[in-house]
């Protein structure tokens, strides 16, 4: 499978609803999900299951 200007093209284009004055860091950070997650308790469970 290749990638052509073809496939890309939708995604270079602009969108009218995006606000081009909100810094792009700022717009990924609105889209981001905050999550807590004990690793160490996480991996007992999962064996656990097993």
């Amino acid at each position: 499978m290749s990638l052509t200007t073809d496939d890309i093209e939708a995604f270079v284009a602009t969108d009218p609803e995006d606000d081009e004055n909100v810094p792009l860091g700022d717009a990924l950070e609105e889209l981001a999900a905050d999550v807590e997650v004990d690793a160490v308790e996480a991996v007992r469970d999962a064996r656990g299951q097993l």
